[in-house]
């Protein structure tokens, strides 16, 4: 389950000019929060447009786009300009297109979202997720997320790797 507070954009994202863009690098939560907001709503639809591809543009109320930045030209003119409510996973910032089309726009910076405790939180919930059996398993502490956003910032992708080569080295199950 994700770690993320989306109950608060339902009022904004009622209004069909809102768009709702996430915007920050890879492995910050930008995929997180749409996928949230898309279980959230019944009837939204979601695409995730791949690196290098075109994709087709769903239907649904909201619309969810996941790496928003890839659209096409086109694409970009038709949803920006459509009356229903967006949400864009993105590393460019839209705000001024998206104005200039007449849309009301809330940004949100996904790497300001992070804090040590709800890094702790996650990390901590992917490590049950995982468990194979009953048992002990290594928990993070607060002190150790708090070192590891110092170091890598909000990349959780980044964090899980140090994680994922800290845990396997272990002898012995300890709290990291």
């Amino acid at each position: 389950m994700a770690d993320v507070d989306v109950a608060e954009f339902d009022t904004f994202l009622g209004d069909p000019s809102s768009v709702l863009q996430f915007v920050g690098e890879k492995g910050y939560g930008k995929t997180t929060h749409l996928l949230a907001l898309h279980a959230r709503w019944e009837g939204s639809g979601y695409v995730h447009i791949p690196e290098g591809e075109q994709a087709r543009v769903p239907q649904g109320n909201p619309l969810l786009i996941d790496e928003a930045q890839r659209l096409t030209w086109r694409q970009q003119r038709s949803v920006f300009q459509a009356r229903i409510p967006l949400v864009l996973g993105t590393h460019y910032d839209f705000c001024e297109s998206l104005r200039r089309a007449g849309r009301q726009v809330r940004t949100v910076a996904v790497e300001r979202t992070m804090s040590p405790e709800r890094l702790t939180r996650i990390l901590n919930s992917r490590i049950h997720s995982v468990r194979r059996h009953d048992g002990a398993v290594p928990s993070i502490r607060l002190e150790t997320a708090s070192q590891l956003l110092e170091q890598f910032g909000p990349n959780i992708r980044r964090v899980q790797h140090e994680l994922y080569l800290i845990i396997q080295n272990m002898n012995r199950i300890q709290d990291v």
